[in-house]
C-alpha cells in the first residue's frame, strides 16, 4: 500500500491536485450559507469580494478540468471530437456565465439595499442580512419606502433609468430572475442570456462603473473570442481530417480495385452481395484506413461474412465428390465452420509421414502433391487426384487447382469417431499464391456430433 502511494504521489502534480481540490471542495458554496447572510458593517464589500472570489477560483479550476478533458479526447473519432467542441461551446454560456449571472445580480441588489440602508443614517454594523432581533427596529414603514423606491425588486418594463445604476444586470432584475418564478423559466432564461452573450462577444452589454461587473463583461468578452475561434478552427480541423480521410479512402480504394473486384468475380459473388461488401470496405476504411484489404472477410462484419462465407463455401464443398450428395444443412453447418486462410507461394502446407488435423478447399490459385523416392518406397499410395485423395505410388506431381480439396481421409475417420490424427501420404506444396478454406478436426467432431444421422458414412462412398 505504502509503495502505490509513493507511486501515486510521485504521479501527482501540485498543480493538479490544488485544481482538484477547489474543483470539487464547495468552498464558495459552504461561505454563502455559513457567512455571507452574516457578514455586515463596514467590512460587507469587503467580505463579501472574498465569497465572490473563491467562487471564482471554482469556476476557474473546473473550466481547467474540462480542457484536460478536451485534450484527453483528441485521440478520440473525429466525429466525437467535433460533437464534443460544439457542446463545450454551448456548455460554456451554460455553466459559466449562469451562475456567475444569477449570482452577481443577487449581489447587485444587495448592493443596492446596502448603501440605502446607509444612507437612511443607520449605522453600518447594524446593516446586515442576517434576520435577528436587532434588524427590527430597523424595520419601520419610512425604511420599506425608500427601499422600495431606490432598490425596485421588479423593475416596469417602461423604466429605463432606475434610481440604482443595475448595468447588465438589469434585464434580469426586470424579468425577476434572482425571485421565485419556476426554475424551468430561470434556467431557460440564463442558459439564452449566456449563449447571447457568448455568440456577440459581449457587445450587446452596457455595463455600469461596478469593477467586478465590468471584469465579468470583459471575461465574456474575450472568453467568448476565445471559445469561437477555438470553436471555428477545431471545426476547420474536423473538415480538412474528414477530407484527408476521404481522399485516402478513395485512394486506397482505387490501388486495391483491381484486387477486390477479381476476388468477388473469382468467387462469383452476385450483385447485392457485392455492392454490401463494397459498403461494408468503405465503412471499415473510414474507421480504419490501415484495415487489410487483402482479406476481405476480416473486414465484413459478423453476419455479412457469414452469408459470405456459406455462399462461397457451399459451391466449393459442393464441388468435393464426397460431399456432393451431402444435406445442404450439413453443408451449412460445415459453412460456419470453414476458416479463410492464405498461403504464399512454395508453401509447404502438408508434410508427407505427418499427421494433420485440417482439409483444405482451394478457392484460388493451385497446389501440386508429390512424393520423394524414399516416400515411394515407405508408402503404398503417393498421388493426389483433383479431389485431393491419394491414389497411386508415383513420384510425378499433381495439381490441385481452384474448387480441390486435400484430406478426405479427415471425412472418413470422423464417420467412425476418430481419436487419432490421419497421416499425409503426400506432400502437398503451394505451386501459386493460395486461397482457400480449411476445416479443422476439433470443427469437424462437433459438426459430427451435432448433425448426429444427417452425417453421411464416408467409409462406404
Amino acid at each position: 500500500m505504502s509503495q502505490f502511494t509513493k507511486a501515486f504521489s510521485h504521479k501527482l502534480s501540485w498543480r493538479s491536485f490544488l485544481t482538484d481540490v477547489f474543483a470539487i471542495l464547495p468552498i464558495p458554496q459552504l461561505l454563502i450559507v455559513g457567512l455571507f447572510f452574516n457578514i455586515g458593517g463596514n467590512d460587507y464589500l469587503f467580505k463579501r469580494k472574498i465569497v465572490s472570489g473563491f467562487l471564482l477560483i471554482q469556476f476557474v479550476s473546473r473550466i481547467y478540468r474540462i480542457y484536460l478533458s478536451s485534450v484527453a479526447i483528441t485521440k478520440s473519432a473525429l466525429g466525437v471530437r467535433g460533437v464534443f467542441n460544439i457542446f463545450l461551446y454551448i456548455l460554456a454560456s451554460h455553466v459559466w456565465l449562469e451562475p456567475f449571472g444569477i449570482f452577481f445580480s443577487i449581489q447587485r441588489q444587495t448592493s443596492c439595499w446596502y448603501r440605502t440602508c446607509v444612507a437612511t443614517n443607520v449605522s453600518e454594523s447594524k446593516c446586515t442580512f442576517y434576520c435577528h432581533h436587532s434588524t427590527a427596529a430597523l424595520i419601520t414603514l419610512q425604511f420599506n419606502t425608500t427601499l422600495h423606491e431606490q432598490c425596485i425588486l421588479k423593475v416596469p418594463y417602461n423604466m429605463t433609468d432606475p434610481p440604482f445604476d443595475f448595468g447588465i444586470f438589469f434585464d434580469a432584475l426586470k424579468n425577476d430572475i434572482q425571485g421565485k418564478i419556476n426554475v424551468p423559466q430561470k434556467i431557460g432564461y440564463c442558459f439564452w442570456w449566456g449563449l447571447r452573450n457568448w455568440s456577440n462577444f459581449g457587445t450587446s452589454l452596457t455595463t455600469s462603473t461596478y469593477l467586478w461587473e465590468n471584469s465579468f463583461a470583459i471575461f465574456i468578452s474575450i472568453i467568448g473570442l476565445l471559445l469561437f475561434l477555438y470553436l471555428i478552427g477545431n471545426v476547420q480541423i474536423y473538415m480538412e481530417r474528414a477530407t484527408t480521410r476521404a481522399n485516402e479512402v478513395r485512394e486506397k480504394l482505387r490501388i486495391k480495385k483491381n484486387d477486390i473486384d477479381n476476388w468477388i468475380q473469382n468467387n462469383g459473388i452476385e450483385k447485392d452481395m457485392k455492392e454490401e461488401i463494397m459498403k461494408n470496405i468503405n465503412e471499415k476504411l473510414e474507421k480504419d484506413i490501415s484495415a487489410d484489404l487483402d482479406d476481405i472477410y476480416s473486414i465484413l462484419p459478423p453476419y455479412t461474412r457469414k452469408v459470405v462465407k456459406r455462399f462461397v463455401g457451399m459451391r466449393t464443398l459442393r464441388n468435393v465428390p464426397m460431399l456432393s450428395e451431402v444435406d445442404g444443412r450439413v453443408l451449412k453447418m460445415m459453412c460456419d465452420y470453414l476458416k479463410p486462410v492464405k498461403y504464399q507461394e512454395n508453401t509447404m502446407v502438408f508434410k508427407m509421414g505427418v499427421p494433420f488435423d485440417r482439409m483444405v478447399f482451394i478457392t484460388d490459385g493451385s497446389m501440386w502433391t508429390y512424393t520423394t523416392a524414399t516416400d515411394h518406397q515407405t508408402c503404398h499410395s503417393g498421388n493426389a487426384t483433383s479431389g485431393g485423395l491419394v491414389t497411386s505410388s508415383s513420384t510425378e506431381a499433381h495439381f490441385l487447382k481452384k474448387g480441390d480439396a486435400y484430406g478426405h481421409m479427415l471425412l472418413q475417420l470422423a464417420s467412425s469417431s476418430f481419436t487419432a490424427l490421419p497421416i499425409s501420404v503426400a506432400n502437398v506444396r503451394c505451386h501459386t499464391k493460395v486461397e482457400a478454406f480449411v476445416l479443422m478436426a476439433n470443427d469437424l467432431r462437433n459438426i459430427v456430433t451435432t448433425c448426429g444421422d444427417l452425417w453421411p458414412d464416408f467409409k462406404y462412398i
